[in-house]
């Protein structure tokens, strides 16, 4: 990227309920900022995190941040979900 790109915004969301199999979200999560940290582009990149998410919380998540990146980690159901 050139010195004057703009910032970009990676919004990580991440839900494990109770009732599924442990994922390890923190050590996905650990791995991509410590990628980012390691980069010579890391202060192009702002990285929040949301643990717990419900389907309300992202909504919010995306309003309010405007991130320009949304990485989803957890699990998935032929039910119900996102």
């Amino acid at each position: 990227m050139s010195s004057d790109t703009p910032v970009k915004k990676i919004l990580i969301v991440a839900a494990n309920p109770k009732q599924t199999s442990r994922l390890r979200l923190d050590e996905e999560v650990r791995d991509i900022q410590e990628g980012l940290e390691r980069t010579r582009q890391r202060d192009k990149f702002i990285l929040r995190q949301q643990w717990a998410v419900r389907p309300r919380d992202i909504r919010r998540a995306i309003l309010d941040f405007r991130p320009n990146i949304i990485h989803f980690s957890g699990h998935g159901s032929w039910t119900k979900g996102l």
